[in-house]
C-alpha cells in the first residue's frame, strides 16, 4: 500500500488500519511524506498487521526525523529507490509548489530510468502512464485540502494499482502493471 499526507488525522488513520487489518496479513507499506508527529507514526506502526514494512519518504511538513527513526528505522530524506512488484521505483514527497512537483514528476517519467515514480505533496491523487512509466499520488490520507481521503494499493499478484476512497472504498483509478 502507497499512502502519503496523513497529518496526523487519527481519525482517517484509525480507518485506514481497518482496511488494512481486514486483509490479515503483513503487507509493506510506503508513505511519502507528511506523516507530521512521531506519535502518528507510531499509531500506524502498532496498527499494522506484525510483519508489515513501513518505508517512510520525509515531506516538507515533518516533525523531528531523529524522532520519526526512532519509531521507523526506514525512514529517509527524498527521494529514495524501492521496488514496486519487481519495477524499478523512485519514492518522493515534493518540491516547493504543487506546479513544480509534477514538473519534477513529469521529468522523471519522461527521463525513462524508472518504471514508477511514487509522490505525494499535492494531495491529489493521481494514477497515470506517462511515457511508458506508470505515475501514483495516491493523493492524501488526511482528506485535507481535498474532497476526499485517498490512498492507493499495489497488488503484484494480481499485476494492478488502484487508487481507492478511504471512506467508501470506492476504486477511483486503476491501471494494470506488467505480469
Amino acid at each position: 500500500m502507497v499512502v502519503s499526507d496523513t497529518h496526523d488525522n487519527l481519525v482517517n488513520l484509525g480507518k485506514f488500519l481497518k482496511v488494512v487489518k481486514a486483509l490479515g496479513e503483513p503487507i509493506p507499506l510506503i508513505h511519502l511524506g507528511d506523516v507530521i508527529s512521531p506519535f502518528t507514526l507510531r499509531t500506524l506502526v502498532e496498527g499494522l498487521p506484525r510483519g508489515s514494512k513501513v518505508t517512510v519518504v520525509l515531506g516538507n511538513n515533518d516533525g523531528d526525523p531523529l524522532l520519526l527513526r526512532a519509531v521507523v528505522e526506514d525512514v529517509a530524506e527524498q527521494p529514495i529507490e524501492v521496488d514496486i512488484c519487481g519495477l524499478k521505483a523512485i519514492a518522493l514527497h515534493g518540491f516547493k509548489s504543487p506546479t513544480l512537483t509534477e514538473s519534477v514528476v513529469h521529468g522523471l517519467a519522461c527521463g525513462g530510468y524508472y518504471d514508477v515514480i511514487l509522490y505525494g505533496h499535492t494531495h491529489r491523487p493521481v494514477l497515470t502512464v506517462v511515457h511508458s512509466r506508470y505515475v501514483l499520488n495516491p493523493g492524501a490520507l488526511s482528506g485535507y485540502l481535498t474532497d476526499r481521503a485517498t490512498y492507493a494499493v499495489v497488488d503484484c499478484s494480481k499485476h494492478a494499482i488502484e487508487i481507492r476512497d478511504l471512506d467508501s472504498g470506492e476504486v477511483l483509478q486503476a491501471l494494470s502493471l506488467p505480469a
